[in-house]
């Protein structure tokens, strides 16, 4: 004989599987809305450790002295922002880690940041707080070793420091560069000469500089791949090379970053070269000066690029990862 259902005992089932499904719910919910908690504050921890690896670059870069001083000097400043801003190693939780890779003229400053989020609803599923960890990088150098869009411009390091001008503080004197003597003259001698030089990148040449190679490197408005002090290059022989002067006249009242050799063709540094006027009809000569811009945007830094031994007033600065 069937017994009759007890509605108490389903009732009960029912109120098991309702408590079930809220805490389900509330816990689901409780994810998301921390989720999002911590995702801002994630943003809010990445600004941090910006300001702090480029406080840590400026200050490496703004530092005299040798390399452990300016170490110290990037660790200094980027902790600073970072207690500034409320993340001071150790306290609260927070873990501030600097490393300063320092190679002299320059440095990677990178800042690792972790701050606790202290959760609310996903407290119910067993998690109080969570970890959220951000990481920044900036480079900074006074002597960057390559350059994107480089003109194919060679100018001898005599021309430093004395041709670099100010912008800022008044009015510049162009200066007057001319090309190298007859013959195989090809690398400009003194602080008022120049040449036009090939990369070995440009058009498969394989480092045998012609007018052709040159005109098309000028007509694309520089080399557009990156090339380092240890890389080779070119120098035309003497000539007229007027069609060059031609090409080059499009680019005039630009500022382009531009390879500086020593005596023997050698390529020591890069610097930004303001271009005002040519004459190739019968002066051959270029008209510019030097500039030290705020922060050379076209110039580049590599472990493996090549010592620059000569300061042209220009610097990197910036975020790279």
């Amino acid at each position: 004989m069937r017994r009759p259902t007890d509605p108490r005992g389903e009732r009960g089932q029912i109120l098991i599987l309702f408590v079930l499904a809220v805490v389900a719910i509330v816990g689901l919910l409780g994810l998301v809305l921390d989720g999002g908690a911590a995702y801002a504050q994630r943003r809010q921890e990445q600004g941090v450790a910006d300001l702090a690896s480029m406080a840590g670059a400026t200050a490496y870069l703004n530092t005299q002295g040798a390399v452990a001083t300016r170490t110290a000097a990037a660790d200094a400043a980027a902790r600073m922002i970072a207690t500034a801003n409320g993340y001071t190693h150790g306290v609260g939780g927070a873990t501030v880690d600097i490393v300063v890779s320092g190679h002299g003229f320059g440095a990677v400053v990178r800042a690792d940041l972790t701050g606790k989020h202290n959760n609310n609803f996903a407290t119910i599923m067993g998690m109080p707080t969570w970890d959220v960890s951000v990481t920044a990088a900036a480079e900074a150098s006074d002597r960057p070793n390559g350059a994107i869009g480089a003109m194919p411009l060679l100018f001898n390091a005599e021309a430093f420091p004395g041709a670099i001008c100010d912008e800022t503080a008044g009015t510049c004197t162009p200066e007057v560069y001319q090309m190298p003597g007859t013959g195989n003259e090809d690398v400009p001698q003194d602080a008022t000469q120049f040449n036009w030089t090939i990369f070995c990148t440009a058009s498969g040449n394989p480092c045998n500089g012609d007018s052709d190679g040159v005109r098309e490197l000028i007509n694309q408005g520089g080399e557009s791949t990156t090339i380092f002090l240890n890389d080779d290059i070119g120098p035309l022989n003497a000539g007229s090379h007027t069609t060059l002067f031609n090409a080059l006249g499009s680019y005039t009242s630009g500022v382009y970053p531009v390879p500086i050799v020593s005596d023997d063709g050698e390529m020591v540094g890069w610097a930004y070269f303001k271009l005002l006027s040519i004459e190739g009809a019968s002066e051959k000569v270029i008209r510019g000066y030097f500039v030290s811009p705020v922060n050379a945007t076209k110039l580049v830094v590599s472990p493996s690029g090549g010592d620059a031994d000569l300061n042209t007033g220009v610097y990197v600065l910036g975020l790279i990862d």
